[in-house]
C-alpha cells in the first residue's frame, strides 16, 4: 500500500490478511506469475477465484522471464488457449483465442480497446497481461474488429512504495540486441502522486534470414491515489522499422498436404519488403469515491498510428511449390478515440447485497489507406519454396495514370451497460445480471479517386444479455457457469450476388461456460467446458444469394494450473481440447468441416525448478504443443501439428550491493521444423535461437 493508506491500514487487519485498498497493486498468487485480481468492464475488479469466467492475469515477472518480446509472444508461450497468428519473423502479430482470431486492434489499455499499436504491442509499458477467454462486449463493450474468441487487457505499470531504478539488456542470435530502463519514484505528502518512466530499444539482425528491426519505445505513467480519489495518465510511444518482412504463405489452394517445413532461419519474403510504422497513445483515467457506497468513474483515449511499406497481400503456394507475390508503396494513417464513464456502488435489500454498475462507452475511428498499385517498375515476381526470392529491387515508374487506390474507413461503436451482480448466502452464492445496448455504425469508401469511389454504410444495434452465477461450497473451491454475447459488425453481401450491397445486422456471437476454480495450497487449478457459436456467411451455389444461415462452433473442455508445488517447484500452463466446426451450411463442401486453423489440441507447460544446490540459480522448462490444423474450409490441406521445447536458465544474485538478474534461455532447444498455420496464413516457425538478458535493480 501506498499514501494515505499506509497511516490507515490497521495492524491487526494486516496479520490477518494484507488489506487490498483502492489502487494498490493487486497480490500475484503463489509462484508470482499471476496476479490475485483482474478487470472486468463494466463488472470492476474481481479476484480470480471469485471471477465467473476464465480470465487469467499474468504479471510482469513473467514477462520478463519469458524474455517475451510482444504481447502475442508472451501469450503463445505461457496460455493453452491462446496461439499466435504471424508473430516473431514477420511484420505483425495477431493472436488465435478459442479458435477464433483476435486482432490487435481489439487489444485494451485499462479496459479502453483499440489505442495501442496495430500490428505489434511492444510490452516495456505492461505491469499485468490479462486474458478473458470468450466474447467480451457485453463486458467491455464492442472492439473494433468484433472480435468474439476473447480479449486482451493490459494493466500499465505504475510506481510502486519502493523506488525502482532497474535496466534491462538483453541479446538474442542472430545479432539481435535490446536494452530497457525503468524508473519509480513517489512523492508528495504520503507519496500520493506517482511516475514511472520507461524507455527502450531494440535493433539488430534476427535469426530469420534477411530479416531486420529497429523498435524504439517510451512510456510515462503518472498517478495520484489518495483516500477517495485515483486518476492516472498513460503516455505511451513505439516505433519499428523493419525489412525482409511480411514472410507467410497461403496454404488454402494447395487442395493437398503442404511441403515439409524448411529450417526456421529461411524466409520466403524478398529483401527489400520494409515497413516503418509509429503508434502514440495518450490515456486518461479517473476514479472518485463520492460516499462508501457509489464511485464515479470515467476514462478516454486516443492514438494516431501510421505506416508507410512497401508489401504486398499474402501470397498463395501452389502445389508445385511456387507462389507470385507482388510487393506495392503502402500509406497507411489511422485516428482512433475512446471514453468510457459511469457510476457503480452497492446496496442492501435484506439478505442480499447488490453490487451495480451503469456505463456508457464510444468508440470513434477513421482511417486512410492508400495502395499505389502501379507506382513501381518491378516489385513483383514468382517465387519457389525451396529459395530465398532474388529479384533486384524496384524502381519508381515512368507513369502512374490511376494514382493510388484509397481506403477510407469512419467507425462509431456507442454502447451501455447496466449491471447488478447479486451476493447471497455471506457472499458464498452471486449472481450476475446485466444488459448492454450496442450500436454499430461505420461509413467505408474504396477505389481510385480519379474513377469514383464506391461506398458502403452500415447503422444496426444489438441488445446482449449478461447472465453468470458463481458458488463457493467451500472458501477454497469456486463452481461458475455464465452466457454471454459477443458483437461484430455483420457482413455485406459481395459484389456478383444477387443480392449486392445488403448488410446484415450485427453478428451475435453465443457462449454458455461451465467450470471450477480450486485453491490447493499455493496450487490454483481451473477446469471448464464452453461452447462459443458465432453466424457465418457463405454464397448459396444454388441461388448465388449471400446468406447468413450457418454458423462457426466451438466447443472445449479448458484446463489451467498455476503456482508452488513445493518452496523449490513452480508451474504454469495448461491444456485446450477443443471440436471447432462449421454448422449448418448445407450443400457446400466445408458443412461440418473443421474451422481454419484451429487444432484440437493445444498444450503449455513452464516448470521451474530452484535447483538446492546452488542459492538462486532456477532451472526453466518449457513446451507448447499444438495439434494439426486445416489451412481451408474444404478441410483438404491439412497441416501437420509441432511440439516446440525452451530450455533455461535463471540466476539471482547481488554484485556489489545490487540485486541482479541473469537470464538465458536456448529455445527451440531440439531445432524443430514446423508451420504455424493460424485463421489466415502459414508462417515458418523460428529455429533455434538462444535469448540472453540481465537485470540491475539499482
Amino acid at each position: 500500500m501506498h499514501g494515505a493508506h499506509a497511516q490507515t491500514a490497521l495492524p491487526e487487519v494486516a496479520v490477518q490478511a494484507p488489506a487490498e485498498m483502492p489502487g494498490d497493486a493487486p497480490r500475484p498468487l503463489p509462484g508470482g506469475n499471476v496476479s490475485s485480481r483482474v478487470q472486468l468492464g463494466a463488472l470492476g475488479d474481481s479476484k480470480v477465484l471469485d471471477s465467473p469466467f476464465s480470465v487469467i492475469s499474468y504479471t510482469a515477472k513473467t514477462l520478463e522471464d519469458t524474455q517475451a518480446r510482444s504481447v502475442a509472444d508472451l501469450l503463445s508461450q505461457v496460455d493453452p488457449a491462446v496461439r499466435e497468428e504471424y508473430g516473431d519473423g514477420t511484420s505483425s502479430d495477431g493472436l488465435v483465442i478459442r479458435g477464433f482470431p483476435v486482432s490487435n486492434n481489439d487489444i485494451s489499455l485499462n479496459g479502453l480497446p483499440g489505442i495501442l499499436g496495430q500490428f505489434r504491442v511492444l510490452p516495456n509499458f505492461v505491469e499485468r497481461t490479462e486474458v478473458l477467454n470468450g466474447p467480451s462486449a457485453a463486458l467491455f463493450g464492442m472492439t473494433p474488429s468484433g472480435s468474439v474468441g476473447g480479449m486482451v487487457n493490459l494493466i500499465s505499470k505504475r510506481a510502486t512504495d519502493v523506488p525502482i531504478t532497474a535496466l534491462t539488456t538483453g541479446f538474442t542470435s542472430r545479432a539481435l540486441w535490446n536494452a530497457n530502463a525503468d524508473i519509480a519514484r513517489r512523492f508528495g505528502t504520503d507519496n500520493v502522486w506517482g511516475i514511472r518512466v520507461n524507455a527502450g530499444l531494440l535493433q539488430g539482425d534476427s535469426a530469420r534470414e534477411h530479416f531486420s528491426e529497429r523498435s524504439r519505445t517510451a512510456s510515462v505513467g503518472l498517478d495520484f491515489t489518495d483516500t477517495r480519489l485515483r486518476a492516472s495518465i498513460d503516455v505511451i510511444h513505439q516505433s519499428q522499422y523493419m525489412r525482409g518482412v511480411a514472410g507467410s504463405l497461403n496454404f488454402s489452394a494447395l487442395e493437398g498436404p503442404p511441403p515439409a517445413a524448411m529450417h526456421g532461419q529461411r524466409n520466403v519474403a524478398p529483401a527489400w519488403n520494409w515497413q516503418d510504422s509509429r503508434d502514440d497513445t495518450l490515456m486518461a483515467q479517473v476514479e472518485y469515491d463520492v460516499s462508501e457506497r457509489i464511485t464515479v468513474f470515467g476514462a478516454a483515449g486516443q492514438s494516431r498510428n501510421a505506416s508507410s511499406a512497401l508489401l504486398g497481400a499474402t501470397p498463395y503456394l501452389m502445389a508445385d511449390g511456387s507462389y507470385a507475390f507482388q510487393s506495392v508503396p503502402v500509406y497507411w494513417r489511422q485516428y482512433t478515440l475512446a471514453a468510457q464513464a459511469g457510476v457503480k456502488g452497492w446496496f442492501d435489500t435484506g439478505a442480499v447485497r447488490h453490487h451495480w454498475s451503469f456505463s456508457a462507452s464510444q468508440l470513434r475511428r477513421r482511417g486512410h489507406a492508400q495502395f499505389f498499385v502501379a507506382a513501381l517498375d518491378g516489385g513483383g515476381g514468382v517465387g519457389h519454396i525451396g529459395q530465398q526470392p532474388d529479384l533486384p529491387a524496384p524502381t519508381p515508374a515512368p507513369m502512374d495514370p490511376l494514382g493510388s487506390l484509397d481506403w477510407r474507413t469512419r467507425m462509431s461503436l456507442p454502447g451501455y451497460a447496466l449491471m447488478d451482480t447479486l451476493s447471497m448466502a455471506q457472499d458464498r452464492v452471486r449472481l450476475t445480471l446485466g444488459l448492454r445496448r450496442q450500436l454499430v455504425r461505420s461509413d467505408n469508401q474504396v477505389g481510385f479517386p480519379v474513377l469514383g469511389m464506391d461506398e458502403a454504410r452500415y447503422d444496426h444495434g444489438v441488445t446482449s444479455p449478461v447472465l453468470a452465477l458463481l458458488v463457493k461450497p467451500a472458501e477454497h473451491v469456486s463452481l461458475y457457469a455464465n452466457h454471454v454475447q459477443g458483437v461484430s459488425q455483420g457482413d455485406t453481401a459481395p459484389y456478383g450476388t444477387t443480392n449486392r450491397g445488403e448488410a446484415f445486422t450485427p453478428y451475435r456471437t453465443r457462449q454458455w461456460e461451465a467450470g471450477v476454480k480450486l485453491a490447493m495450497g499455493d496450487v490454483v487449478g481451473t477446469l471448464g467446458v464452453f461452447q462459443i457459436t458465432r453466424p457465418a456467411g457463405f454464397i448459396d451455389p444454388e441461388t448465388n444469394t449471400f446468406v447468413v444461415n450457418s454458423a462457426q462452433r466451438h466447443r472445449g473442455v479448458e484446463l489451467n494450473v498455476m503456482g508452488a508445488l513445493n518452496r523449490h517447484v513452480r508451474l504454469l500452463g495448461g491444456a485446450t481440447v477443443m471440436q471447432a466446426r462449421m454448422v449448418g451450411a448445407r450443400g457446400t463442401p466445408w458443412d461440418g468441416k473443421r474451422t481454419v486453423g484451429a487444432a484440437r489440441r493445444q498444450f503449455t507447460l513452464t516448470g521451474e525448478w530452484d535447483l538446492p544446490a546452488m542459492q538462486g540459480l532456477t532451472l526453466v522448462t518449457r513446451a507448447v504443443h499444438t495439434g494439426s490444423v486445416y489451412a481451408d474450409p474444404a478441410n483438404l490441406t491439412r497441416v501437420p501439428g509441432w511440439t516446440v521445447v525452451d530450455l533455461g536458465l535463471r540466476y539471482a544474485t547481488e554484485w556489489v550491493g545490487t540485486p541482479v538478474t541473469l537470464r538465458a534461455t536456448v529455445e527451440n532447444a531440439f531445432d524443430k521444423r514446423y508451420w504455424k498455420q493460424g485463421q489466415l496464413a502459414a508462417t515458418l516457425g523460428m529455429p533455434r535461437r538462444v535469448a540472453l538478458s540481465s537485470t540491475f535493480a539499482f
